[in-house]
């Protein structure tokens, strides 16, 4: 990880020419950590709920970009259009009411913050609406020669309006715990030391009860689904062709070691068409960023968006309001289809440790119990996986009498929920 202190950032400075057509985008290096405002603001033709995210530029020691707060967010319409914007989780604003943008309308961002300053972006219009023609998955190779799915997309402009494209995406995938279980254990009696007398005339089961329950498991932990969203620039533009035209545009690859795809799979991909300046501007941020997420890295260089200060001409603002029409398609994909016969991807964890822990733990010569090493694993959430027999295969080991697992080995809901999507289809 690399360490910097508050007042040391990465500088640096580029220049970056997308096409002949597109200016390039003015890129300040900076010296000294400044704290600026980060819009992520994007508004589509899509009829919903719309959003728009409030962070600051943050050092590369922290974890998470702070949240911008309790501002004022509002998007005005030439044609007299004004929505404001509420804080539904931190940082985050969603519009009052649904709407879609119109087009032929100049959009306008207008925001105040919490402690009085005003910005507010250049006017905005929706870019023309372009369908996915054909979205599709086929087996592959990349550029390492590594084999695994690609994830392609064709579309196709015949006005020749749209050249500038940018993709995003919400993959979803099906993960079955490999060692899974019916049956839980259950924590009783820890509140320790405990004195060996006390469990004279114990029977072997009564002993292991006092300190574990093994009870099926309420709720099937087996199956779960777990949705994750791009997190980072994809774009094409099509002004090198002939048409507005994208064929067979790559937009993601899966290696076949990848374990997502072990079962079945599912991909949403959101189209959107760009403005020209929006174009560079993400192409820019993308070469600029110092990690696959976009716009929550330290800004190593100020870049120059469409959304200004009114309080403070000198201050820097980071973000760019965009509005966008939108078309998606989603498909679907299971792996024995792609890869048939062919043994699965390899589990994200190695499942192979058993773990067959003490029940109960007293040092040598000590009148009392002190600990049990299986109540502290189970506190851990590793996962019941089966009795630990002895060799004639039926006599239970009193002293470490169930075999356990890793964590998410045993119960997929480390790694996501047991609820299947409501647009899931098997």
């Amino acid at each position: 990880m690399i360490k910097n202190s508050l007042h040391k950032i990465l500088i640096l400075s580029l220049f970056i020419i997308v096409s002949s057509c597109i200016d390039e985008i003015p890129i300040e290096t900076v010296s000294e950590f400044e704290s600026v405002l980060v819009v992520e603001a994007t508004i589509t033709n899509e009829f919903k709920q719309q959003e728009i995210k409030l962070t600051r530029s943050y050092v590369l020691d922290s974890l998470e970009p702070p949240p911008e707060l309790s501002a004022i967010v509002k998007v005005i319409g030439s044609n007299g259009f004004n929505m404001s914007f509420t804080e539904t989780e931190t940082g985050l604003y969603k519009s009052d009411e649904a709407f879609a943008a119109a087009p032929n309308v100049d959009y306008n961002l207008e925001i105040v913050t919490s402690d009085g300053r005003e910005y507010a972006s250049s006017n905005m219009q929706l870019t023309e609406p372009t369908t996915i023609d054909n979205l599709y998955i086929e087996r592959d190779f990349n550029e390492n020669d590594e084999e695994g799915v690609s994830i392609r997309v064709d579309a196709y402009d015949p006005t020749g309006n749209s050249k500038f494209y940018r993709y995003t995406y919400e993959e979803t995938y099906k993960i079955i715990a490999p060692k899974y279980s019916p049956f839980e254990l259950l924590i009783n009696n820890d509140d320790f030391p405990y004195p060996l007398t006390m469990f004279i005339g114990f029977t072997d089961q009564e002993l292991i009860d006092f300190f574990v329950t093994r009870q099926f498991r309420p709720v099937s932990e087996q199956v779960c689904y777990n949705t994750v969203a791009s997190n980072r620039v994809i774009q094409e533009n099509t002004n090198q062709f002939e048409e507005d035209r994208i064929d067979g545009f790559r937009l993601r690859f899966i290696s076949q070691q990848n374990y997502i795809m072990s079962h079945r799979y599912s991909i949403l991909v959101r189209q959107h068409i760009q403005s020209p300046e929006a174009f560079i501007y993400y192409k820019t941020l993308s070469d600029m960023s110092q990690t696959e997420t976009v716009f929550s890295t330290t800004q190593p260089g100020f870049l120059s968006g469409n959304i200004n200060s009114l309080t403070n001409s000198e201050e820097k603002v980071v973000g760019f309001f965009e509005v966008s029409s939108v078309d998606e398609k989603r498909v679907y994909f299971n792996y024995a289809d792609l890869f048939p016969k062919e043994d699965l991807p390899p589990y994200f964890r190695d499942c192979r440790a058993i773990l067959t822990p003490l029940l109960f733990w007293a040092p040598p010569g000590a009148p009392e119990i002190g600990s049990s090493p299986i109540q502290y694993m189970i506190s851990q959430g590793r996962q019941y996986w089966d009795e630990n027999l002895g060799s004639d295969g039926e006599t239970k080991i009193t002293m470490n009498p169930y075999q356990l697992v890793l964590n998410e080995c045993g119960d997929c809901t480390f790694l996501g929920e047991t609820q299947v999507p409501e647009f899931w289809e098997d």
